[in-house]
């Protein structure tokens, strides 16, 4: 599966924005950016995308920046992915031979058509709040005891 860098991009901001907004706090582009090895101007881009879709929501001013629009526990991975790319899981389906529509209708409803709504189901089951938790856990796994020598 082919993820657009959008996507993946704007998945990873909203999700520092959850992880750095709790207390309330504004998050700027730049932290976001600093954090997570980003091009600043990239993700200011995709965070319009999350904005317009009223998933975050920008704070003007001295102390401005971004933060959630609701709570994590209610932003679901489905709505992430579609404000930043509505074709991921969509139902547009190449039509790769008019003549032979029969089988490919029959692709459409067997295969393709499930796989979709899986990827649909799947992707509304999990939340914002979920994919932090989730990223925590496993920081915290990857944390190594120090070595000590004698």
């Amino acid at each position: 599966m082919k993820i657009s860098t959008k996507v993946e991009c704007g998945i990873i901001a909203i999700a520092d924005i959850a992880m750095n907004s709790e207390n309330g706090e504004t998050v700027t582009v730049y932290s976001v950016a600093e954090r997570r090895g980003l091009s600043g101007k990239y993700l200011e881009q995709v965070l319009t995308s999350l904005r317009q879709a009223r998933l975050i929501k920008g704070i003007k001013g001295s102390r401005g920046g971004y933060i959630l629009n609701k709570k994590p526990e209610k932003i679901t991975l489905k709505e992430i992915i579609d404000a930043l790319d509505p074709s991921v899981l969509g139902s547009d389906v190449a039509v790769v031979n008019d003549e032979n529509t029969e089988f490919a209708q029959v692709l459409d409803d067997y295969i393709w058509l499930r796989l979709e709504n899986k990827l649909k189901s799947y992707t509304e089951s999990i939340t914002l709040r979920q994919l932090v938790d989730f990223y925590n856990k496993k920081s915290v796994e990857n944390v190594s005891e120090p070595m000590y020598y004698i």
